[in-house]
């Protein structure tokens, strides 16, 4: 059977439905270092010196360098 110059499909349609429907109605807020907080990074332990929207310059220990790192790459210290 064609329709429009395509096939016509016998499958019977059906409803989409979310996998997963959002359970939550705000966003759940996690920590974010604060300036002078002690944290670690991939490129070792260091203090935090600025913040910049989403970016935390890292002051590291024994090091010479500043690094800016993001949010998710910052670990706090226990």
């Amino acid at each position: 059977m064609r329709s429009r110059g395509g096939l016509v499909s016998f499958r019977k349609q059906t409803k989409k439905v979310d996998a997963f429907p959002s359970s939550r109605t705000t966003p759940v807020q996690g920590w974010a270092p604060k300036l002078g907080d002690r944290v670690e990074t991939p490129n070792g332990v260091g203090t935090v010196l600025k913040i910049s929207g989403e970016l935390y310059l890292i002051d590291l220990d024994n090091q010479i360098a500043n690094v800016w790192e993001r949010l998710r790459s910052i670990k706090r210290l226990s």
